[in-house]
């Protein structure tokens, strides 16, 4: 009987343990993750500032890492156009946010028309 009472207290340290290094584990991922965001390019800011070459250059160095990054493909697409250079590219970047993001569809579908504006002149 007793050894059977140490067996269930050494089953239930070993849970305590576990549960120990989840919540460890947790907190670490949480720090990691909070300093990550705040490398993040703020492509808005630099949209607001009228920083449009580096906005084209932030841009498609962070879709290299995050495709799929609606920011990065938003305002750089609008970067894009607004130095009317490259428009392929920037049509891409909203195809892939219109496949993305389907609720913006209507701002997207302004820019395009803006594109296809440029192309004609």
């Amino acid at each position: 009987m007793e050894q059977e009472l140490r067996f269930i207290q050494n089953q239930l340290w070993a849970v305590i343990f576990l549960f120990l290094m989840l919540i460890a584990s947790n907190i670490v991922c949480y720090v990691l993750r909070k300093s990550e965001k705040k490398n993040d390019p703020q492509f808005d800011e630099m949209w607001n500032k009228g920083e449009i070459d580096k906005l084209i250059k932030e841009s498609k160095k962070y879709l290299v890492k995050y495709p799929n990054h609606l920011g990065a493909l938003y305002f750089g697409a609008k970067a894009l156009v607004a130095k009317k250079e490259n428009l392929p590219v920037a049509k891409s970047y909203l195809k892939k946010l219109q496949s993305i993001e389907p609720g913006i569809n209507d701002e997207v579908e302004k820019i395009l028309s803006e594109i296809e504006n440029i192309e004609r002149s």
